[in-house]
C-alpha cells in the first residue's frame, strides 16, 4: 500500500493515523524500496516518526540504494529525528551502496550539529566509503576547514590513506592552507606518497597554489604551526 509511503512524505498525520488503523503494512516499500518511516525521516516529521516507530517500523529497513531512515535524517539536518532514531536503535555506522554512512552524508551536507550528535552516539569517524575515502578526506577535498576540525576533536586516523594512497593532507593540499595547517598540526605527514608517486607538495605545486607550498614545505622541516 504505496498510499502510506505518500502520506509520510507529505506530512498527512491524518492519512497515516486512518491507514493504519485499517491494517496497512508499516514497513510496506515503495518501488525504489522506501517506507513510510524512510519519508517521514527524509522530511523531518518527528511527530509522523515518533508514530510509525510505535507501529512497529524496522528503523534499519533500507531502501534500493542501501539507505536508511536515519542516513536520510542525517543528510538533511534534522537532529530531532535523528536523536530519536538512535533512541530506537538505528544502526549509526549502517553503509548505503556507496559505503557512505550516516556520519559521512552529514559531513558531506555541512550538517555539523548532526555530525557532532552522530560522533556522540559513537558513530565511527575512521569509516571509509567504497573509494576508500573517509569523512575527514572528504572535507579535506572540498577545503570544509570547519568540518574538518570538527572531525578532528574525534581523533581520526589522520594519516590513513585511500584506495588510491591518498591521505587527508593530499587532498587538501591544493585549497585551503588554513586546512593544510591543522592536518599537520594534527600529525598528517607531509612526505606520504600515493601508489602514484604523488605527494601533497607536488599537487600543491602542480595547482600552482604558493601559499600552500610554502605552508607544506614549513611542515616537513617540522613546523605545526596551524
Amino acid at each position: 500500500m504505496e498510499d502510506l509511503v505518500m502520506a509520510a512524505l507529505s506530512g498527512d498525520d491524518a492519512a497515516i493515523e486512518r491507514l493504519l488503523k485499517a491494517g496497512a503494512d508499516v514497513n510496506h516499500a515503495d518501488g525504489n524500496g522506501w517506507t513510510a518511516l524512510m519519508g517521514a525521516a527524509g522530511r523531518d516529521h518527528l511527530d509522523m516518526v515518533d508514530r510509525l516507530l510505535g507501529a512497529g517500523a524496522d528503523v534499519n529497513r533500507a531502501d534500493s540504494k542501501g539507505m536508511t531512515a536515519l542516513m536520510r535524517a542525517a543528510e538533511g539536518g534534522h537532529l530531532a529525528v535523528v536523536d530519536r532514531l538512535l533512541l530506537a536503535k538505528a544502526t549509526v555506522d549502517h553503509a548505503d551502496g556507496k559505503g557512505k554512512t550516516a556520519l559521512m552524508r552529514a559531513a558531506e551536507s555541512r550538517r555539523d550539529d548532526v555530525v557532532d550528535h552522530l560522533l556522540k552516539a559513537g558513530a565511527n569517524v575512521d569509516h571509509a566509503d567504497g573509494r576508500g575515502k573517509t569523512a575527514l578526506m572528504r572535507a579535506a577535498l572540498g577545503g570544509d576547514g570547519a568540518m574538518v576540525e570538527r572531525l578532528l576533536k574525534a581523533n581520526p586516523d589522520v594519516n590513513r590513506a585511500d584506495g588510491n594512497g591518498w591521505t587527508a593532507l593530499i587532498c587538501a593540499a591544493a585549497g585551503d592552507v588554513a586546512v593544510i595547517g591543522r592536518l599537520i598540526a594534527a600529525g598528517a605527514v607531509v612526505d606520504h606518497t600515493t601508489h602514484d608517486g604523488l605527494t601533497a607538495l607536488m599537487r600543491a605545486s602542480a595547482a600552482g597554489h604558493g601559499d600552500a607550498v610554502a605552508r607544506l614545505e614549513v611542515g616537513r622541516l617540522g613546523g605545526k604551526r596551524s
